[in-house]
């Protein structure tokens, strides 16, 4: 019966996901929002209709995998999520979390609506209502690196939308990790997730002082460098959990 209800809930996220895939070619076009995963020099932040595909397609491989038992665990992310960059995107952070997780990666978005509205309603906050429509014993955020090239107002106006979504869920926001070129403007969207989260009482967790082996691109994780953030970000929500981030009156 539990490979039964494994198998089942895998092939719902994948239609999921492959909802998304459709609604990304009927809407892609381009725009200028800043690197992107897997793009060619010269082409940085060109949103094609290529891109979208590539990037929704990976999206739908990694829904497609479900890992491990216990808990039913959603992860809404980005690119480090969906596992770009990897020959398996199945062995993206995600799978070293304790508990049945589930992922809705995809691949330069973020809290701001705007950063890959040509590919289609992909924000985090836009995900949510399918992502948790089969339930959620614990929501893991995983963002923010895609969100520093944007205005702060409307990341931080994304943010809320994506938590008030997600009220009634037991929720974990992970901070924004390092990435070198970014670090500058990584910094103020972490500030504010940290504030936001203590106002809506969601546990945040700090990732940023992490030193993560990365891909030569040095903004995605190599396959070491997945384990090793799945592994101390399970660890930090294990340990998180026996605490409780007071919400503001």
């Amino acid at each position: 019966m539990t490979q039964v209800r494994h198998a089942a809930r895998a092939t719902i996220v994948s239609a999921l996901a492959t909802a998304v895939l459709v609604a990304t070619l009927a809407g892609c076009s381009s725009d200028d929002v800043g690197a992107l995963p897997g793009q060619e020099k010269g082409h940085a932040g060109e949103v094609t209709q290529d891109l979208c595909t590539r990037l929704a397609a990976e999206s739908v491989t990694r829904a497609s995998v479900v890992t491990g038992v216990g808990e039913r665990v959603v992860v809404i992310g980005d690119s480090w999520a969906s596992g770009f960059g990897l020959d398996d995107p199945g062995q993206s952070w995600p799978r070293y979390l304790d508990g049945e997780v589930r992922v809705s990666g995809f691949g330069g978005t973020g809290y701001s609506h705007g950063l890959m509205a040509r590919c289609g309603p992909i924000s985090f906050s836009e995900r949510v209502p399918d992502v948790v429509a089969q339930g959620a014993d614990l929501v893991v955020l995983e963002g923010g690196i895609n969100d520093s090239k944007s205005d702060l107002d409307e990341v931080e106006k994304g943010f809320r939308a994506t938590l008030e979504e997600l009220k009634g869920f037991d929720v974990i926001v992970l901070s924004a990790p390092k990435v070198k070129s970014r670090a500058a403007a990584i910094r103020p969207v972490n500030k504010m997730m940290r504030r936001v989260s203590k106002e809506y009482g969601v546990t945040y967790i700090n990732v940023f002082d992490l030193d993560l082996p990365m891909l030569e691109d040095n903004t995605h994780l190599t396959p070491a460098g997945h384990e090793k953030f799945g592994e101390i970000v399970a660890h930090r929500i294990a340990e998180s959990r026996s605490e409780t981030v007071p919400a503001h009156s």
